[in-house]
């Protein structure tokens, strides 16, 4: 009714958001918010959070939607106005366990860890590289993919019968499943689900920028941080998967990391924190040496500190990268060329006097 309509039109702008309480999780959440010790923890980036209140009036309406659909509601004393935009304090990350089981790290080279740093050993490497493909495919994850993907040729029923069991042995045995589930599923389908509890590196990285691009600078660099730090090398690092660059996965992944990298480094250079610049631009550089944004701002970040040297050697570097990239002609992007001249006016115009 008019109620529903107008609690819809709060959030379709974005920024906001409705959560359902439900007994049992939901397979297609994107975000995950479960108690936590002495609060609430929001997965799958791992953090402790504080929930802001509602209005009145947004109660009123929560409790219309919630009368139609024959539950109880318990409502709360308001705390504020969600009219009135506010990061909460608490959405800074922590050292607390994390609201997932096993993570598949793709930003590198490709492997499976529980939350402790524990390795998963797989028999077959055909197993770990399905554990990844069903990773990235979610929601389409199905057994004909899957085996199109990782063969070349047909193959046989019983060995991808094998490489499947691999594969969930494989993950049991560093951490057990939730009772009466599998990490990977059993179904009469053709569907091959990978259990919600199951995310990537990569997911999270996401998940973080997503947040942070509408976060306070202090905020924005806690999410980013840990969450970049992930990043190891190119993705799929020494793997010899065929499937991630037919799809276009491996450049999705490489504009995820550079993205990130830019929006950390700004708000650490905003806040004079050049040492910080330095690490979260050499962590994008990682998957694209010749970044032109990445470069910029670690030649920024020295000029600031007044290091022209550091300039020149950051500049000296970038043209070392085009010089042995087969796929650039060689020349520097006129943008950094510019912006070199103008980082370097002062020694130059020096230089020129003397």
């Amino acid at each position: 009714g008019e109620a529903d309509a107008r609690l819809a039109k709060r959030v379709e702008q974005g920024g906001k958001g409705v959560a359902v309480v439900v007994a049992a999780p939901v397979k297609a959440a994107t975000w995950v918010l479960r108690p936590h010790e002495d609060g609430w923890q929001l997965g799958p980036l791992g953090l402790d959070l504080v929930p802001i209140g509602m209005s009145a009036t947004e109660l009123v309406q929560l409790q219309q939607v919630l009368d139609d659909a024959d539950v109880e509601p318990v409502l709360v004393a308001p705390v504020g106005d969600l009219d009135e935009p506010a990061v909460p304090a608490a959405m800074i990350g922590t050292n607390s366990r994390p609201p997932w089981s096993l993570m598949v790290h793709v930003l590198g080279k490709p492997q499976v860890t529980d939350a402790a740093g524990g390795h998963a050993s797989f028999e077959r490497s055909k197993a770990l590289e399905l554990v990844v493909w069903l990773s990235q495919h979610r929601g389409r994850a199905t057994r004909s993919g899957a085996r199109t993907a990782l063969w070349e040729s047909n193959v046989r029923d019983a060995t991808f019968a094998n490489v499947v069991s691999d594969a969930r042995r494989s993950l049991a045995r560093l951490v057990g499943p939730p009772a009466d589930e599998e990490w990977i599923g059993r179904t009469l389908t053709d569907e091959l689900p990978l259990h919600i509890d199951v995310v990537t590196d990569a997911e999270v990285l996401a998940s973080a920028l997503r947040a942070a691009r509408s976060a306070s600078s202090d905020v924005a660099i806690e999410l980013l941080r840990p969450a970049l730090g992930a990043v190891q090398d190119i993705p799929f690092a020494g793997s010899a998967y065929l499937w991630p660059d037919t799809e276009g996965i491996t450049s999705e992944m490489i504009l995820l990391v550079t993205s990130a990298a830019s929006v950390l480094s700004e708000h650490l250079l905003d806040l004079g924190d050049s040492e910080g610049v330095f690490w979260a631009t050499g962590q994008g550089l990682k998957v694209l040496p010749g970044h032109e944004e990445l470069i910029a701002l670690r030649m920024r970040a020295h000029a600031r500190d007044g290091d022209l040297a550091g300039v020149r050697h950051v500049w000296e570097s970038y043209l070392r990268v085009l010089s042995s990239d087969t796929w650039s002609d060689g020349e520097p992007a006129e943008k950094l060329v510019t912006l070199r001249r103008e980082l370097l006016a002062p020694s130059l115009s020096m230089a020129a006097s003397a």
